[in-house]
């Protein structure tokens, strides 16, 4: 239980009431008009100011205005608009907000000017979203008024609600492209075609080893006398596919500092820096089920993206390399696949297979690994796994020598500063 507020017995109205009944009684005993005359003043403004603290307030609607979307971190602009029916005009009027996205929580606001009939009155704040991220509801706001003599006080609540969605903390990542130039020279600028094996035929050429026997021409064979080739028109689009390794396994850390957490702000900053190079872009959060937002581009769907973000949840096993590769059917040729999941979850013969299997169809690998080493352990499996696990050098390296871009993320790092590091680097081929 929380402290209970003191009881006031000086308050202006119980002040008056003691004043007013003391000169009453000692009026009648002594007959003493004056002292009638204030008792029948004090009272009289007792009497006064119960009636028009009645029903005060009873007319007063309050609506909510805010964005439904803010990013963690960021701060949010909110206005409770106040409208009167009611034919009394209740002046000193306080108004309380709650801000649950806030570390304060509760946010208090007097009116400049009395509430009128008729007439629209308007307070504003800026909440924080210090928490994490999320679906929020806001409210319902309190509402404070006095009478005009400021002995009564009448509170109403009303219930207004309100819903605001946290998003993952998204940091601009400017110049630096995480993505690098991708597979092709024009990511992210539009949909090119290249020679390979599709619908439309593109022309001839001779045969080169290794090319399919289903594609040799006879007929331009035997008028060349040499072996030729067909090659038809293929698509290759600038699609990005962030695939989250959302397993609980992978969960590491407590509140807002774990792994899992950092891993999804990851994906959130990427999600919005690709969106900004006009990428297509697909998103794969792997756990106890695979959640899939298919491709698409533009703020619309960025907010789709950022929408399942929010409430995210981890859950099942982590097999995402493995599930991972039975994705690959989705990504197109040329495009680019972000792995995101924690450096000890990594299974490097699995992950090894997929990246392979990327590069075979001419898709760009990158890796984000959240060092999860760096977060608070609270079981003991967790300890052992981390034990087992190869070093973050090592996972490193592997990948690199594979033909992977790769990112690491610490606990307490700058996350933008982390993804744009060894940008510069060649990476080992």
């Amino acid at each position: 239980m929380g402290e209970q507020p003191p009881f006031h017995l000086l308050k202006p109205r119980n002040t008056l009431a003691f004043a007013g009944a003391a000169s009453l009684v000692m009026g009648l005993l002594l007959g003493n008009g004056v002292l009638l005359t204030m008792a029948t003043l004090a009272l009289g403004a007792l009497a006064m100011g119960a009636w028009q603290s009645y029903g005060l307030l009873g007319g007063v609607t309050v609506r909510r205005l805010h964005p439904p979307r803010a990013f963690q971190g960021h701060s949010v602009g909110v206005a409770l608009r106040l409208e009167n029916t009611d034919r009394r005009a209740p002046e000193l009027v306080l108004v309380e907000d709650r801000f649950p996205p806030s570390a304060a929580y509760r946010i208090s606001r007097l009116l400049d000017t009395p509430l009128r009939r008729g007439r629209v009155s308007e307070v504003s704040f800026i909440g924080a979203c210090d928490h994490r991220r999320g679906p929020y509801v806001l409210g319902p706001a309190r509402v404070e008024a006095q009478d005009s003599l400021g002995l009564f006080t009448r509170e109403v609540t009303v219930e207004e609600f309100t819903s605001l969605l946290v998003y993952p903390q998204a940091v601009t990542l400017g110049a630096h492209e995480v993505l690098g130039e991708g597979t092709l020279a024009h990511v992210g600028l539009e949909t090119t075609q290249r020679a390979g094996v599709s619908e439309e035929f593109a022309g001839l050429r001779e045969y080169q080893r290794g090319d399919s026997p289903r594609l040799i021409d006879w007929k331009s064979t035997a008028r060349h006398r040499q072996l030729m080739i067909k090659e038809f028109q293929e698509e290759r689009t600038t699609l990005v596919t962030l695939l989250l390794d959302n397993g609980r396994q992978g969960l590491v850390g407590v509140g807002d500092q774990t792994s899992v957490e950092y891993a999804i702000r990851a994906a959130a900053t990427i999600a919005r820096h690709a969106t900004g190079l006009g990428h297509f872009l697909q998103f794969f959060a792997i756990g106890d089920s695979v959640e899939h937002v298919p491709e698409g581009n533009g703020t619309a769907h960025l907010l789709t993206i950022l929408d399942r973000l929010a409430v995210l949840r981890p859950a099942g096993p982590s097999a995402f390399p493995v599930v991972a590769g039975d994705l690959t059917p989705h990504l197109r040729p040329g495009s680019t696949a972000v792995m995101i999941q924690g450096a000890t979850t990594v299974n490097m013969e699995e992950t090894e297979r997929l990246t392979n299997h990327l590069l075979s169809r001419a898709i760009k690998p990158v890796f984000v690994l959240v060092d999860d080493r760096s977060f608070i352990k609270l079981f003991r499996d967790q300890e052992e796994r981390h034990a087992e696990a190869l070093t973050l050098d090592e996972i490193m390296r592997h990948l690199q020598l594979m033909g992977a871009r790769v990112h690491v993320l610490e606990r307490g790092g700058d996350i933008g500063r982390q993804l744009r590091t060894g940008l510069d680097m060649e990476t080992p081929r």
